[in-house]
């Protein structure tokens, strides 16, 4: 039996057939399970890493600059504290 296309006209489009890899199909599954993280995710998880590094060196270095540049109080103010608190009588 010879197959002819011009046959089949009566056919109709169901859909697009999902094909995939052995692999693909694991590597799928396992990413739902949450057992495998994608390397897009981990490379932004890299990027956040880094970013917060960056932060945190930038807050230490101007921390460290205000120390050395900000005049420490003086002594009579640090031993005589204005704000005080007292108990209020009725």
């Amino acid at each position: 039996m010879d197959f002819d296309s011009s046959d089949n006209s009566d056919t109709q489009f169901a859909g697009k057939i999902k094909t995939q890899t052995f692999k693909q199909f694991q590597l799928e599954r396992l990413i739902k399970d949450g057992k495998v993280i994608p390397s897009s995710k981990l490379a932004e998880a890299k990027e956040q890493e880094l970013q917060r590094v960056r932060e945190f060196e930038a807050a230490s270095e101007d921390e460290q600059r205000h120390r050395t540049t900000s005049t420490p109080p003086p002594q009579d103010k640090l031993d005589k504290l204005p704000l005080t608190r007292e108990r209020f009588d009725e």
